[in-house]
């Protein structure tokens, strides 16, 4: 079967499983906006259910799980949400990104809402409110040619799953935002010899899969490398977390590591970015010291 059947094959499965869905979200959520939504997507009108998602969470609370795979379906449906018309490019900074992070290690923990831009044509108030009706970020995009990064500061309540409202230059964008889950896409385990346990989350197939790579900060925290983690060995009907050995040795001028892993996906003319990050011991740390404390 080549690469375009199985990608009918795998929606033909899900629209089937939505049917059943459907019965069940009618008995759970009878008479609600909802509905409209799940009928949107059986019709083959995944830009119509987006929009009728986006009015049902913004109507009234809606657990998580019976909204997460329709929003996967719908973003996988229209090229990783590339093909959505709402928000367009109009008025949107290019590359303009918003990341939800999870920070965990000694030296960080919570979590944090960033925005970047690459060319902001005039200076331009941003605000994002999230489910609750809580800003989480006020500031400003300057006029800039170069990349720009704006951050809410360190949360110690989780990212909320639901929409995040954007005001942006006079324009207003709703954003369906899944959250980041409870259980980690990457921690440490193992002791003494520690190792990474990396368990990269489930992306549709028109995204980039999500990936882990290696962080590289020096003593300001400024980026020295970012270098990929190659994944291999892992059987595809295994289910099971990856483990990798920690790097054995430092790059120069590096004073910190991390791991991250994240995936993205486009909500129209914005790109939406998971992020997990975990702080590690620096390799041969307890050698610098000593080396210092000898001098």
């Amino acid at each position: 079967m080549n690469g375009f059947g199985y990608h009918l094959l795998v929606i033909a499965c899900m629209v089937c499983s939505f049917s059943f869905s459907v019965r069940a979200e009618q008995v759970w959520f009878p008479k609600t906006p909802m509905q409209e939504t799940y009928q949107a997507l059986l019709a083959d009108r995944p830009k119509v259910a987006w929009q009728e998602l986006i009015f049902a969470l913004s109507q009234q609370q809606i657990p998580t799980e019976h909204w997460a795979k329709i929003k996967y379906a719908i973003i996988n449906q229209t090229d990783c949400g590339q093909q959505l018309t709402e928000p367009n490019g109009k008025g949107i900074p290019q590359g303009l990104t918003i990341a939800f992070v999870r920070r965990a290690g000694a030296s960080s923990l919570g979590y944090e809402i960033k925005l970047s831009a690459e060319q902001v044509e005039r200076d331009t108030l941003l605000t994002l409110t999230d489910p609750t009706g809580q800003t989480v970020l006020n500031e400003i995009l300057n006029a800039k040619s170069g990349y720009q990064e704006i951050e809410s500061g360190q949360l110690f309540t989780q990212i909320i799953p639901g929409i995040y409202e954007l005001k942006m230059g006079g324009q207003h964008y709703s954003l369906v935002v899944y959250g980041l889950p409870r259980r980690p896409w990457v921690k440490l385990i193992g002791h003494p010899d520690q190792q990474l346990a990396i368990d990269l989350p489930a992306t549709p197939l028109s995204c980039s899969p999500a990936a882990a790579h290696w962080l590289w900060l020096d003593d300001a925290y400024r980026w020295v490398e970012h270098t990929p983690i190659y994944l291999s060995g892992r059987a595809d009907n295994s289910h099971a977390p990856t483990k990798i050995k920690l790097p054995s040795s430092s790059l120069v001028n590096a004073e910190h590591l991390s791991v991250t892993v994240s995936h993205f996906e486009y909500q129209g003319a914005i790109k939406v970015n998971y992020v997990e990050r975990l702080a590690l011991p620096l390799p041969n740390a307890a050698i610098r010291t000593e080396a210092v404390n000898s001098e």
